[in-house]
């Protein structure tokens, strides 16, 4: 599915097909685990004439989303599920013996093995695994006329999409799905030995051996969860994972990232063992997740105007439908300057839509509410949020992972709209790629009639944040423990002693893109980002990292917190209004480089490129200005009405790293701006008054031999018949001349144009002078 070099399309040529037989012996046993197995294994299916590079690239998808689409949606699966199901097809025809045909099922359980070890996209994964599942079993009519071979290799591969599952399981941070897959897993490995007992052939001591090894690593792995289940729970396991590990290492042959992912396990269960008995719990907060995205193509007034418009028009079923139109989104919009004009302030319309459940599992379920918010100053986001109770480090982790698009499957529903999705980042997308423009449509005629200029509408995503506001903490014996002392809790005060407690890395930590384990968190270091201290009173903390933003001002009201947060989320919405100004940057070089091959293309209309880059000019002069100002007023004092709130904001916006996108932006500005346009923009206006000037000059050229040929004819000095043809020359010399000129400029097609339409514009030009 992806081309190869010619260097390698020579050293990887293909064989022409053969028909393969079972007297064509496999020459020694097959042992899964031994070096150059699947160098045996590829160079017999290269024989049978399969392109086994072929089938390993239809696992390796990166190259190809770039073609079909960046965003990965349905489309592009869809698409790449066929371009794959047609690759199977092909290579397992070419395959004719049931030997051939297992060695084929063993070649894609190892492309799959290492697709699985370096992408986060399981789920295609296990799709394309269907898939070619699906394709081989309906080609070779296994249904009918099972082969045993071929259906142990196809139990090796359905046993790996199931381990695939497994991962999923632990990504959605359910222990209930994670345990229950597990055991699934096991007994999957354990019935596919007992099926295996006592075969001989090739096939069947690869799949005993692979299965035996991964039996045995998911054994490890179910004592080292019960070990921490046992451990976190407050009690003492007795299962030294360190020995056991030792052991492993020495008895079976497992590969290095096996004994990494278990290594893994085993200094987690060594970290919760030495954790103390100070552990952190967040008895009360809130965590918001933000999708930040900006819109070009319309401006505040024309999104309002058309989401009121949708709104009271109704919306398809198909869609999510919004509760509520409100005029302002926060309840802090006396924290920004009311002096400052309407389109600086971080308020505007908010478009409320029905809750978001979140279903984990049986006994998890997260309700969250949602709405969209529109700012005049470009900042808008998804908003959603719930409220945090008795939450400890894991379940908090897990929260924090929610956003992410690794996220493990779960469903996911908003309101009455009837439809599900698998991820909450899928409906986030789902709501602002394709819900979100629908809405945004309007009246596209009556648009194109106000409008000469009308460039698409189109939304600009910026990276999800996710923000936790710690409102109460307690100190517990251990993870689901009592509380410390006999008396009830013991209050955390301030956010120094917040930092001190067991569990309490999760806050000083980006939120995560994958998971280890369970307990994974136990072992994040004590610092992977930037805190801002003491902001208003002694031990306040505001803690800002890749994509996360922590508040914890545990001795002060909640409205001090508040005003924290509102200045949080516009830090972290910037990144959408940055993602939408980058585009336009890229919009204005694309155009320009278009509008310059154009002008260069022989028979163009040059007039049209020369209005369409001044108008294109003229646009980017006014986003200049536009955009310098918004940047201006983000570092103003200004902006907020208390100076501590506006010190906080200048100190997130250095902190959280957006201080230098908006360094990179201005640096992409300034280079925009002193490109070779506007002397390109001179050179072509210079063109055009030459050929004015050029062409004023032959007419005047031509009536003054006309009029020296009058003088000459009037003289008698030749025939009248012989001036009337020099006349008639220079007359159809200048003509020909000016049109040369002009056509070359403008391109026939255009200059015929106005030279039809010349007639009506010099009637109107002499009517309007009359009136």
């Amino acid at each position: 599915m992806s081309t190869p070099s010619e260097a390698e399309a020579a050293s990887a040529a293909v064989p022409l097909a053969r028909t393969g037989s079972d007297d064509d012996v496999f020459e020694g046993p097959l042992g899964a685990r031994d070096e150059g197995v699947h160098l045996r294994i590829e160079a017999r299916l290269r024989a049978c004439g399969v392109d086994t590079r072929a089938l390993r690239d239809c696992f390796v998808w990166n190259g190809l989303q770039s073609e079909i689409g960046a965003e990965g949606g349905p489309e592009f699966e869809e698409t790449f599920l066929a371009l794959a199901g047609a690759e199977f097809a092909a290579q397992a025809a070419r395959t004719k013996s049931g030997l051939d045909r297992a060695l084929l099922c063993l070649w894609v359980h190892h492309g799959s093995v290492r697709a699985w070890n370096h992408t986060y996209r399981v789920d295609l994964l296990t799709k394309c695994m269907i898939r070619f599942s699906a394709t081989v079993r309906e080609l070779w009519g296994l249904e009918d006329a099972p082969d045993e071979s071929v259906g142990l290799a196809l139990r090796l591969c359905d046993l790996v999409r199931a381990e695939i599952l497994l991962e999923d399981r632990l990504k959605t941070g359910s222990r209930l799905r994670y345990e229950r897959a597990l055991d699934e897993v096991i007994a999957g490995f354990a019935a596919v030995l007992d099926e295996t007992e006592g075969l001989t052939d090739p096939v069947a001591g690869y799949v005993r051996e692979e299965v035996g090894v991964r039996h045995e690593y998911h054994l490890v792995l179910r004592r080292a969860y019960r070990a921490l289940v046992t451990v976190s729970n407050g009690g003492k396991a007795r299962y030294e994972m360190r020995k056991e590990l030792q052991r492993l290492a020495n008895s079976w042959p497992f590969s290095s990232v096996e004994l990494s992912k278990l290594n893994a396990h085993r200094q987690a269960l060594e970290q919760l063992q030495g954790a103390g008995s100070r552990w952190m719990r967040v008895d009360e907060g809130r965590i918001v997740y933000l999708f930040p995205f900006g819109v070009t193509g319309l401006d505040y007034e024309a999104v309002t105007s058309r989401l009121r418009s949708s709104f009271e028009a109704g919306v398809s079923p198909d869609l999510v439908r919004p509760r509520a139109i409100l005029d302002h989104f926060t309840y802090h919009a006396d924290i920004w300057e009311p002096r400052l004009e309407t389109d600086k302030r971080f308020d505007g319309m908010e478009m409320a839509l029905p809750k978001v459940r979140l279903r984990v599992d049986e006994a998890t379920v997260e309700e969250l509410s949602a709405s969209v918010r529109f700012s005049p100053m470009g900042v808008h986001c998804l908003r959603l949020e719930r409220t945090l109770t008795d939450v400890y480090p894991g379940e908090l982790h897990a929260a924090m992972f929610r956003a992410a698009r690794e996220h493990g499957q779960i469903e996911v529903t908003c309101g009455d709209s009837g439809r599900t999705w698998d991820r909450l980042s899928r409906f986030a997308r789902d709501l602002l790629l394709k819900q979100l423009p629908v809405l945004l449509e309007g009246d596209q005629e009556a648009e194109g009639r106000r409008r000469t200029f009308a460039p698409p509408v189109e939304i600009h995503r910026g990276r999800s944040h996710v923000l936790i506001r710690v409102l109460r903490a307690s100190v517990r014996k251990h993870e689901y423990g009592p509380h410390v002392g006999g008396n009830g809790s013991e209050m955390v005060k301030d956010g120094r002693e917040l930092l001190a407690l067991t569990g309490s890395s999760v806050l000083l930590h980006a939120a995560p893109d994958a998971k280890e384990s369970l307990w994974d968190w136990v072992r994040l270091a004590d610092d992977h980002s930037r805190q801002i201290w003491n902001q208003r009173n002694q031990g306040d903390l505001l803690i800002s990292t890749e994509n996360t933003t922590v508040i914890a001002a545990l001795d002060a009201p909640n409205f001090i917190s508040g005003d924290l947060e509102a200045v949080a989320e516009f830090t972290a919405c910037l990144g959408g209004t940055l993602a939408a100004w980058n585009h336009q940057l890229d919009s204005y070089r694309a155009s320009v480089t278009e509008y310059i091959a154009a002008y260069n293309t022989p028979g163009s209309d040059r007039s049209a490129q020369l209005e369409a880059i001044k108008a294109s000019r003229t646009r980017m002069l006014g986003f200049e200005s536009e955009t310098r100002q918004v940047i201006s007023l983000l570092h103003s004092p200004a902006l907020l009405r208390s100076p501590s709130n506006a010190a906080a904001l200048r100190r997130l916006l250095d902190v959280s790293g957006v201080d230098e996108q908006l360094e990179t932006f201005e640096a992409g500005l300034g280079e925009v701006m002193a490109d070779q346009s506007e002397a390109t923009l001179q050179r072509w206006e210079g063109d055009r008054q030459q050929r004015i000037r050029d062409s004023l000059t032959a007419a005047v050229s031509a009536l003054s031999v006309c009029a020296a040929i009058s003088i000459w004819q009037a003289a008698g000095l030749w025939t009248p018949i012989g001036w009337s043809v020099v006349t008639a020359v220079v007359a159809f010399w200048a003509v020909v001349y000016v049109m040369r000129r002009w056509v070359s400029y403008y391109g026939v097609w255009s200059t015929l144009l106005r030279i039809a339409k010349a007639p009506a514009a010099l009637f109107r030009r002499a009517r309007g002078r009359r009136g």
